[in-house]
């Protein structure tokens, strides 16, 4: 990985900057991105990004902190909830590691890479091509020190990401935050009681018993782009990718015949 290492860590700087803009944005927002990037590799598990992102976001307005983010006992307690079981002093470590801005709290894209870290792992030594020195078995749980190559495989996007694919991943993020936003002020309106809390809380059932309906046709939408985006585009860039590493092999050859006539000639000349 180039580029010249933060002061703060080994991970490199324009990689920090990357992820230090990532984390001011809402976490709804994250696991967009977070979906982007790992679309292939969840499968069909990529349902679970937005169903976690419902949850964050309840924990947060549960805790009563009023931040978009969650402190170190937060933390350990939501991760102790949504997690594989860990040993205090393990979940303590990870979370310590997994702080990569090291503001001692954890938003959501943190969790996600903690969460998710055997797979970003395994997804990172795949495309590299390196060994894998670490344990990745029981969910890569206790394995530290990873940050770096976090980031990398969080910043490099599948090759052969549709940008329909992309648009379906922001056209669903968007219809979930704008169902769960009105059903937040309906929710509100409700508690007030009065006509007017009693047509919020009409238009919240009617909007709870559509639920399924709509989101299995927005599910459907992104899940026929990402089967069209798997066989297609991603084949397409490979061999894209596979055809321009040939053009370069045989420039470079080329390029060295080249030069071995120039001083052949030169040397015929003298």
């Amino acid at each position: 990985m180039a580029g010249i290492l933060s002061p703060r860590s080994n991970i490199p700087q324009d990689l920090l900057n990357k992820f230090l803009d990532l984390v001011t944005k809402p976490a709804d927002v994250q696991g967009e991105f977070f979906l982007k990037s790992f679309i292939f590799a969840l499968g069909d598990g990529w349902k679970d990004i937005p169903r976690m992102v419902t949850e964050y976001n309840k924990y947060l307005q549960q805790t009563g902190e009023g931040k978009p983010d969650l402190n170190a006992a937060q933390a350990s307690d939501f991760l102790q909830k949504h997690g594989k079981t860990r040993t205090a002093v393990q979940r303590r470590e990870e979370l310590k590691d997994i702080d990569l801005d090291k503001n001692d709290r954890i938003c959501f894209i943190e969790y996600l890479l903690l969460a998710y870290k055997k797979m970003i792992l395994e997804e990172y030594y795949k495309r590299t091509g390196e060994n894998c020195p670490h344990d990745l078995s029981n969910d890569a749980i206790g394995v530290t020190g990873v940050g770096a190559q976090l980031l990398d495989e969080l910043f490099t996007l599948p090759e052969g990401l549709d940008p329909a694919l992309a648009k379906a991943i922001e056209d669903f993020t968007a219809s979930k935050r704008a169902r769960e936003t009105r059903m937040r002020d309906l929710e509100d309106t409700a508690a007030k009681g009065g006509v007017k809390g009693l047509t919020a809380k009409n238009e919240l059932e009617q909007m709870k018993a559509a639920d399924t309906t709509e989101m299995n046709r927005i599910e459907i939408t992104l899940n026929a782009a990402k089967k069209r985006a798997s066989k297609n585009s991603g084949e397409q860039a490979l061999a894209e990718k596979k055809k321009a590493e040939e053009a370069e092999k045989a420039k470079k050859l080329q390029e060295g015949r080249n030069k071995l006539k120039n001083i052949a000639a030169a040397f015929e000349q003298k």
